[in-house]
C-alpha cells in the first residue's frame, strides 16, 4: 500500500502540470468591463485632444497612458456594480449604500496622491483663530429643501486649475451668494485678488477660507472677477483694487459650530456656507453623480479641500448636501457633488461639518 503513494503523488503532479498548461493555453476571458488596449489607446488619444494634454517625452506619455488605462478599467469595474459597500469615517464600515456613478474626466492621467497634491489646496499651516462659533436658534425656520442655485445666488462653476486655490474659490462663492441675497445682484467676484493679497495664505501653495474672509472683511469688500481676472498663478497684489474697487461689501464672517449638521443646515438655509472636506480618494476624484457617502475620511485632521455648500434636500429617503466645487463643470454633476447629510458620525461626510464658515454683511 505504501509503495503506491509515490505513484499517486506523481499522478497528481502531472495532473496539476496539465491543468496549468491548459490554463496558459486558454486563459480565462477578461471581465466585460476591461477594454482591449487598442480601444483604451484610442480613448486616451481623444482624451488628450479634448483637454489639450501634452507630455515632455514619450516615456512620460506612456506612463500617463498606463495610469489612464488603470483608471479606465477601474471606472468600468466600479460601474458594473449595482451597489457599493464602502468604508466611511466615524467608525462605521461595511455600509451598503446607493451607488454613485463615476466617469472619466480631466484628471484621468493622475493617481489619487498626485491629484490631491495638484488640485486641492487647504493649507493647515496657515493658522487663524476666528471668533467663537455663532449658534443659530434651533427653532428658527428651516425649509426642508434649499437650493440657492434656483434663487440665482450661485455663479457658474469655475476651474481653479493646478493652482491650489480651492480656499479662494470657496470663499468667493459664499460671498457671491450672500451679496446676491442681500442686494439682488449676482456678481462674479475675484478669486485672484485673494490669491495675490491674502498674506495669511500661500496663494497657489494653498490657504484657508477663514483668512480669506478675514482679509475681505477688514478691507470692506472684494473686486469683481471682470476687474481682477483669474490667472491661476501667484501675482503681485493690486492694492488699489483691493482697497478702492469693490463690487461686493463684506463686514465680517462667522463660524458654524463644529460637528453639528443641524446648525450647518440652519446656516445654509440663510446663505451658502464654506466647508472643508477630505477629497483624497479615487472615488471623489472621478465622482460623476449620485449621493456620495464615501469612501473618505471623517477625521478633521485629514481634510485637504474647500468647497461651498449651496443647499440641501432629500430624495428617495436619502438626505444630501449640494456642494459647489472648483474643478470645472466637467467634474461631478456639472461641477457639483451631493454629499450624504445627517450621517451617524458628528464630523459629517468627508468631515464637512468640522469647520464651516460664512461671510456677513
Amino acid at each position: 500500500m505504501a509503495s503506491s503513494r509515490p505513484c499517486l503523488v506523481l499522478l497528481l503532479s502531472l495532473a496539476s502540470l496539465l491543468q496549468a498548461s491548459l490554463t496558459a493555453a486558454n486563459p480565462p476571458p477578461p471581465p466585460p468591463w476591461q477594454l482591449p488596449e487598442s480601444e483604451v489607446r484610442d480613448r486616451f488619444s481623444k482624451w488628450m485632444t479634448k483637454y489639450s494634454k501634452t507630455y515632455p517625452s514619450h516615456e512620460e506619455e506612456e506612463k500617463r497612458f498606463g495610469i489612464f488605462k488603470d483608471n479606465t478599467n477601474q471606472i468600468g469595474a466600479f460601474s458594473s456594480q449595482t451597489s457599493t459597500t464602502v468604508v466611511v469615517g466615524g467608525g462605521f464600515s461595511g455600509q451598503t449604500v446607493t451607488t454613485v456613478t463615476v466617469g472619466m474626466n480631466r484628471f484621468g492621467d493622475l493617481v489619487p496622491d498626485e491629484f490631491s497634491k495638484q488640485f486641492t489646496g487647504f493649507n493647515s499651516t496657515a493658522v487663524f483663530q476666528p471668533a467663537r462659533p455663532s449658534f443659530l436658534p434651533y427653532d428658527s425656520f428651516k425649509p426642508c429643501c434649499v437650493d440657492w442655485r434656483s434663487s440665482g445666488a450661485v455663479t457658474g462653476v469655475k476651474f481653479q486649475g493646478s493652482c491650489l486655490s480651492c480656499w479662494a474659490f470657496a470663499a468667493v462663492a459664499a460671498i457671491e451668494g450672500m451679496n446676491k441675497i442681500r442686494t439682488g445682484e449676482l456678481v462674479s467676484l475675484s478669486e485672484q485678488e485673494l490669491v495675490d493679497c491674502d498674506g495669511g495664505s500661500s496663494g497657489c501653495g494653498g490657504g484657508r477660507v477663514d483668512t480669506a474672509l478675514d482679509l475681505v472683511a477688514k478691507r470692506g469688500g472684494i473686486t469683481s472677477e471682470a476687474d481682477y481676472p483669474y490667472s491661476g498663478f501667484n501675482g503681485k497684489c493690486d492694492v488699489d483694487k483691493l482697497l478702492f474697487d469693490q463690487d461686493a461689501s463684506v463686514k465680517g464672517f462667522k463660524a458654524v459650530p463644529i460637528n453639528d449638521e443641524r446648525q450647518l443646515a440652519l446656516a445654509v438655509a440663510r446663505q451658502p456656507v464654506t466647508v472643508y472636506v477630505d477629497a483624497s480618494t479615487w472615488e471623489f476624484q472621478f465622482y460623476k453623480g449620485g449621493i456620495f457617502h464615501g469612501p473618505c475620511s471623517g477625521d478633521p485632521a485629514k481634510v485637504n479641500h474647500a468647497i461651498t455648500i449651496v443647499g440641501y434636500c432629500e430624495e428617495f429617503g436619502e438626505k444630501f448636501w449640494i456642494a459647489k466645487n472648483s474643478w470645472s463643470n466637467d467634474w461631478g454633476e456639472q461641477g457639483y457633488i451631493l454629499l450624504a447629510k445627517d450621517v451617524p458620525w458628528s464630523t459629517g461626510t468627508c468631515a464637512l461639518a468640522s469647520s464651516p464658515f460664512y461671510p456677513t454683511a
